[in-house]
């Protein structure tokens, strides 16, 4: 088992207090199982046209094996086991200790190894240009997206890429009308969906490759109602998405390799 790494540059901000007090209760609710086989082999080697944002953000990840693979943002561990699984040299680094611990418990369980390190999204201690392919997951909408963007352009090697997948909201209608809808999760004042402004930022300066947009507003209405995930739902939110691209305005979900130039 790796030891966690808990030093820092600069001090917390709040900010950064409320996503490790928030954290610590996602850890505390958090029971870790051996994952399916099934579940699994879903991210080994997913279609390009996957329905589901996250299989298809492993699609555009390519060949890892042999690669050094940062997680940033590596919560309890899911993707990690999953990147390793994919034969990646994975570094997963997180704010929280008590993540860090989890992840640290589902890979020893699991008989594999990475390198787990509680660290800042802004500073994660990683040498210049010493990553081949930066992994981020839903982690954006919680940063300042200028200084998370500036770690990652710095520590990819050329040529390097950041496999991104991000909640979004770019329709400003559509925006005050979820306002209206009070969430069942427990949201930080501090994130929200990326705007549109807010996604170009994060792109700027590298060049954008495999954008796909996922998730109508009718996924998680339906969703909701059912209780459950419903691929059917899904795919037609993707079909949709595929031949009405004016509809893309209303997508919550987008995914997109990053490369370094």
């Amino acid at each position: 088992m790796n030891p966690v790494d808990t030093t820092r540059r600069t001090p917390p901000s709040a900010h950064d207090l409320d996503e490790i007090r928030r954290s610590a209760e996602e850890a505390r609710n958090t029971v870790l199982a051996p994952p399916k086989r099934s579940e699994v082999e879903r991210y080994l080697n997913p279609p390009g046209n996957s329905p589901y944002a996250l299989e298809y953000a492993f699609h555009i990840l390519g060949d890892a094996r042999g690669k050094k693979v940062l997680d940033l943002g590596c919560g309890h561990g899911e993707n990690v086991a999953l990147l390793v699984e994919r034969g990646a040299a994975v570094i997963g680094i997180d704010l929280s200790p008590e993540l860090v611990q989890l992840a640290e418990q589902r890979m020893a369980t699991a008989g594999r190894s990475a390198e787990l390190r509680v660290g800042s999204a802004y500073e994660t201690g990683l040498a210049d240009e010493s990553v081949d392919i930066v992994f981020c997951i839903a982690l954006i909408h919680h940063l300042e997206i200028p200084k998370a963007r500036a770690e990652m352009y710095r520590v990819l090697k050329k040529g390097g890429y950041v496999v991104l997948s991000e909640p979004i909201r770019f329709s400003s209608t559509y925006d005050r009308l979820r306002r209206m809808l009070p969430s069942r999760d427990n949201i930080s004042e501090y994130e929200h969906p990326l705007t549109r402004d807010e996604f170009q930022c994060m792109v700027s300066g590298f060049k954008a490759e495999g954008l796909r947009y996922f998730r109508l507003p009718i996924v998680p209405l339906v969703e909701r109602a059912l209780g459950r995930t419903s691929k059917r739902i899904r795919k037609v939110s993707a079909w949709m998405l595929e031949a009405f691209p004016g509809l893309r305005f209303l997508a919550t979900t987008a995914v997109v390799k990053l490369s370094k130039i």
